[in-house]
């Protein structure tokens, strides 16, 4: 069958095929012969805006219950279970206006995947008894959210706006919107629900397999002619967003976490009718430039702000919020006029200029490149975004809608910036120290709401452009037009390309792709960032400030296709940059050379150090899963301490101390470097120059160091209990292996796959425990281990780990009842998530980076777990099981209150605990 007649990129080899059912449901089938599974999606054009007024959170509850059982599959968490069983995984969101689920599985059970799936949405049961449930586990999602800073904030301008606008409804629901009420069930509410709202002729269904197109349509009328289709296309949203009383105002909003946050919003109109051009992005390109000349660059110049974003906001279907966002320094807090009238001058600036065409082309050429030379998404990725885009663009624009950028007449880019001016204004502050007069609905947020003076507004209406700032100039990291190697260019396995004293280079050019794209890792050890917690601390603050103080210099690069990230390893930093090959190394080995010769004033010392103590503050804010996650995580690492304690530290070091550790910090230096993607020799050739060079500058060379990690053998089980500030109470099980072996690593990897799906369903959709349960496989310190978690609003931790421990115990006393064919189909489901291949050049380059820093130098630690999963058998699985629930399994128990009574287990606090392991700390 030949391609269709949509637009898609040369470096696309799938085949697609649009069709529309009888029933309306339009479908879109693709065709993607090396796809290592199938997907599908479905979005519905049905979000929170249509729940009755009287039922917030209607659709968002609907979206759960369709999971719980189905006319043909009644049985609650089938469906969940069958696709983990085969190697698949699911999920699904509500939006403000659609609604979009989404699976993916192994070839072989496709069909039979799709028989549910269509069946869950056209037929579901919302049984008494599922509704009940479910309302708990939203109620639980509401309560764990409560303290979310974004959604407090996101309430507070829901009751600033037009209140016949469905934006301004509560989206989540809780047991309140969800009850019982005389004349009507929830039961009955959400079936109504279901029959006033969903009709395929509100739906969109993308497939992904390696099935051919025939085959495909076959499916999708076997198995969705049945979606009920008694229903029109929903009707435009009509009402506004906002009136004249909620324009001309500003939100004062006290947040949960400190922050200190100025953002100035411009109401547009529906932005769709625009997308062939972008103009929306590009606007917002310009006013979020970070270079030279830049509002930024001149606020920042000023000292009042660290950061801003452009282009953010709401959006919909007849409305838009362009926002300009501001996180404010002490001095802003006290010049937010000031930064606003900038902002004014910025955009008087623009519209006195003719629109700038030379930028929009370095945009379209950018865009352009993207779409030719785009890498491959997983099925999972490509079903859920297409179904999305089927709600949103023609037919010829399914897959290239969100890359066509035309050029606009200049009248349109004139029209867009009319909608930014002073009557067409909002303002939030967001910070602690707010006067504040109101409390919002459903999360207690405190704010006030007041009137943007008359003064103001006519000092806005009257700004003029300031005289040092510009529109960005002419990129100088944007290259030629790439080239793409030959197919036969590419090399199987990173080579050790170059070994000399304090250098190790890895080389692997890589032609898969067909994206003339490249990474370079470069890790530094540095010996002196890790003889104390304060040179810890001090090494994460030397981060933001170099980042901070480099960003004006290369923010070209990031807009030209270059990326780069610098991050805090265990021993050092790690540079990584990637995205297009032309400038790369260039960009790198500028970077380098700029590392160790940065002069940093006092001041922006000052206030990073201020803001680094307060994010590390807020993290005791976190709720408690995380907590309890980062507390594992800090015990198990003896250089990653715990982030009150760096807060601390931190607090007490003087300038003075940041300028003598920084003096140090690259004294001595070991770089380990890998060059992967779209490279040729003389690119490695000039890499490796280009480093040697750098290393020529360092004083001293020394040698990679071992990983330190405390060693859990012998511990015996211990209970920590940690008590937090927060309603919800928490647990985390952590079972780790003794040694790192792919017999371990498979037999951890089987236990969760096999426990996962059943735990959830157990305790969070049966016991309705909590909205927050799960287990994961969680390597720690290169070895295997696996986690059992549960955040619960209602049990405390001796009930959860009750709870766990009665499930356990059942899934012991069932497992030898699993047939061979039944075991062995797991284990093959396993064996496909572990073999699944790169699907794009980042993610080989993540994963033969990661198997460099373990050793695994011939990336085989992945076929070595296959191979030892393929010889294991059920009664060795069992026995594994087994043994994790015994009394002396060197178990972690990490919880918010108290232990249950255990005659072998251990309650010790966090400091007792790090004492202990450190007597058992093991260098690798």
């Amino acid at each position: 069958m030949k391609k269709s007649h949509m637009v898609q990129s040369p470096n696309d080899q799938r085949l697609y095929q649009p069709l529309t059912l009888d029933n309306g449901l339009r479908v879109l089938l693709v065709q993607q012969q090396d796809a290592e599974k199938s997907a599908a999606a479905m979005a519905v054009n049905v979000g929170h805006f249509d729940d009755p007024a009287d039922r917030e959170g209607l659709a968002h509850f609907l979206e759960h219950l369709v999971f719980l059982g189905s006319e043909k599959f009644p049985q609650s968490g089938e469906y969940q279970q069958f696709i983990a069983n085969n190697g698949g995984s699911h999920n699904a969101w509500t939006g403000t206006e659609h609604s979009c689920f989404y699976f993916d599985i192994s070839h072989e059970a496709f069909t039979a995947a799709l028989e549910r799936f269509a069946d869950m949405l056209g037929a579901p049961r919302f049984s008494a008894e599922a509704v009940d449930k479910e309302r708990h586990a939203i109620e639980a999602e509401f309560s764990m959210k409560l303290k979310d800073d974004g959604r407090r904030i996101y309430q507070a301008h829901k009751e600033s706006i037009n209140p016949e606008h469905p934006f301004a409804k509560f989206s989540v629901g809780n047991l309140s919107t969800l009850d019982d009420r005389p004349g009507q069930s929830a039961q009955q509410a959400v079936r109504d629900f279901y029959q006033q709202q969903y009709s395929a002729s509100r739906m969109t269904l993308t497939l992904v397999s390696n099935a051919p197109l025939e085959v495909q349509v076959q499916w999708a009328q076997q198995y969705f002619s049945a979606l009920p289709a008694s229903l029109p296309p929903k009707a435009a949203l009509v009402p506004p967003l906002y009136l004249d009383e909620h324009l001309g105002i500003q939100l004062n909003i006290q947040p949960h976490k400190p922050t200190q946050r100025f953002v100035a919003s411009f109401a547009l109109p529906d932005i769709q009718p625009w997308y062939r051009y972008k103009l929306v992005s590009f606007l917002a390109h310009l006013l979020g430039d970070e270079g030279p000349g830049s509002l930024l660059s001149h606020l920042k110049g000023r000292g009042l702000v660290n950061s801003l974003s452009a282009g953010g906001g709401i959006d919909g279907s007849n409305y838009k919020d362009f926002t300009l966002a501001f996180e404010l320094t002490p001095q802003g807090m006290l010049a937010q006029d000031e930064i606003l009238l900038a902002s004014f001058s910025y955009l008087a600036m623009l519209k006195q200029q003719p629109f700038p065409a030379d930028i929009f082309a370095e945009r379209q050429k950018l865009v352009r490149w993207s779409f030719l030379y785009q890498e491959q998404k997983t099925p999972l990725q490509l079903a859920s975004d297409l179904a999305v885009n089927l709600q949103h663009y023609p037919v010829e624009d399914y897959v290239f809608g969100d890359y066509r950028m035309e050029t606009p007449e200049p009248a349109l880019y004139q029209h867009l910036l009319s909608f930014f001016h002073e009557r067409n204004l909002r303002l939030m502050l967001i910070a602690p120290d707010v006067k504040v007069d109101r409390q919002a609905r459903w999360y207690h947020t405190p704010y006030s709401q007041l009137a943007i003076t008359s003064d103001l507004l006519h000092g806005l209406q009257q700004a003029k452009p300031l005289p040092d700032c510009h529109l960005p100039k002419a990129n100088p990291y944007l290259a030629d037009e790439p080239q793409l190697l030959p197919t036969t260019a590419g090399k199987p396995l990173p080579q050790l390309y170059y070994q000399a004293d304090g250098i190790k280079l890895w080389f692997k050019p890589d032609a898969d792709f067909r994206t003339p794209k490249g990474h370079i890792f470069v890790e530094l050890t540095l010996p002196n960032t890790i003889t104390g917690i304060a040179e810890l601390a001090l090494c994460k603050l030397w981060l933001e400030l170099f980042l901070d103080d480099i960003n004006e210099q290369f923010y070209a690069a990031t807009t030209a296709g270059l990326n780069y990230n610098l991050h805090v390893q265990q021993h050092g930093l790690t540079l990584h940059c990637s995205g297009l090959t032309g400038n790369q190394v260039a960009l790198l080995f500028d970077i380098l050379q700029q590392m160790p010769n940065r002069q940093f004033s006092q001041s922006r010392f000052d206030e990073l150090k201020r803001q680094l103590v307060r994010h590390w503050q807020n993290q005791a804010r976190n709720k408690p899963i995380t907590q309890l996650f980062s507390k594992l995580s800090a015990l198990l690492q003896p250089l990653n301490p715990e982030s009150e304690t760096l807060a601390t530290v931190l607090a007490d070091c003087s300038f003075d101390d940041f300028q003598r550790f920084y003096a140090a910090m690259f004294q001595k230096v070991h770089v380990e470097a890998l060059m992967i993607g779209h490279w040729q020799e003389q690119d490695v050739v000039r890499l490796q120059q280009q480093i040697a060079k750098w290393l020529g500058t360092v004083p001293e060379r020394c040698q990679r160091l071992p990983r330190y990690s405390h060693n859990t053998e012998g511990l015996g089980p211990i209970w920590l209990q940690l008590p937090m500030a927060q309603d919800d109470e928490a647990l985390v099980i952590y079972l780790p292996a003794q040694n790192r072996s792919a017999l371990e690593m498979a037999l951890f990897m089987l236990a969760n796959h096999l426990i996962s799906p059943e735990y959830f369903h157990e305790l969070r959709t049966e016991q309705q425990l909590g909205y927050l349960v799960g287990t994961g496989y969680v390597p720690m310190n290169l070895r295997p281990g696996m986690a059992f978690y549960i955040q619960s609003p209602r049990a405390d931790a001796r009930t959860l780990y009750q709870a766990t421990l009665t499930f356990y115990q059942r899934f012991l006393s069932e497992l030898p009842e699993l047939s061979a064919d039944e075991f062995q189909a797991l284990k093959q489901s396993l064996a496909s998530q572990i073999r699944e291949r790169d699907n794009s050049l980042s993610n080989r380059a993540k994963r033969m980076w990661l198997a460099i820093g373990q050793g695994d130098y011939q990336c085989c630690l992945s076929d070595q777990i296959q191979q030892e999963l393929n010889k294991l058998s059920l009664a060795d699985f069992t026995c594994f099981c087994q043994s994790l629930l015994a009394p002396d399994y060197d178990a972690i128990f990490l919880a918010t209150s108290e232990a249950p009574e255990h005659s072998h287990m251990r309650t010790l606090d966090a400091a007792a605990a790090i004492e202990l392991l450190k007597t058992l700390t093991l260098a690798e």
